[in-house]
């Protein structure tokens, strides 16, 4: 009978690839500071530590799952930060000719970090999917997947688009509610929150399928 591996297994097996993954932008930036003396793209870094949060929270989340308060505020929690791993890709937005740097290695540096981006998060859901699917099924973990995918797509405009940030919702909750309000109000800005969340919610759920299950023979 097959199960899946727990987090030790998992740790063993895809931190260090991760940290590899996130090691190659930082150096490409550095290296482009260092190049160019101008600290542009700077704010990578810290983008880049936020989109490390769900992947911590996840594993956390686990080693709290017999206490079932703890798993669901930590649950919640990366629910929250989900966002910012896959925020990363929208950062191709700063992407502009300049004359301090050749435009293919901007270009190669910001997919660097999207992909960083994108890795951390797809594995982070990929593990929160294995933990509610080991306790209820099969059918409830993809469901649960497809929720937390349209959420993270939510945020993502949320954070983009109206320069929210996660834990604002704790700070200044019901501005935050104002403006999505705004937002799903305003037909413009309605179909374009709805693509943001069908395109990102699409690439999460395709890329959770690409990520391997950690399965071993009991």
């Amino acid at each position: 009978m097959n199960h899946i591996k727990p987090p030790s297994i998992f740790l063993r097996t895809t931190i260090l690839t991760l940290l590899i993954a996130s090691a190659t932008p930082i150096a490409l930036l550095l290296a482009r500071i260092v190049y160019t003396r101008h600290i542009a793209y700077l704010f990578l870094l810290w983008n880049l530590a936020l989109a490390w949060m769900p992947l911590l929270l996840a594993i956390l989340a686990w080693q709290a799952r017999r206490h079932p308060f703890l798993a669901l505020s930590t649950g919640f929690l990366w629910l929250l930060f989900l966002p910012n791993a896959p925020y990363l890709v929208t950062d191709l937005i700063h992407l502009r000719p300049t004359p301090q740097a050749p435009m293919w290695y901007d270009v190669i540096m910001l997919f660097s970090f999207a992909l960083a981006g994108l890795a951390l998060g797809l594995h982070s859901l990929h593990l929160m999917r294995d933990l509610v699917q080991r306790r209820f099924g099969l059918l409830p973990g993809w469901i649960f997947a497809l929720v937390a995918a349209t959420l993270s797509g939510f945020g993502i405009y949320i954070g983009r688009f109206l320069r929210w940030n996660s834990w604002e919702i704790f700070l200044h909750p019901l501005h935050l509610a104002s403006d999505v309000a705004a937002t799903v109000s305003a037909p413009t800005s309605l179909l374009k929150l709805l693509t943001v969340v069908l395109l990102f919610g699409t690439i999460t759920l395709v890329g959770l399928l690409l990520v391997p299950a950690w399965q071993t023979s009991k």
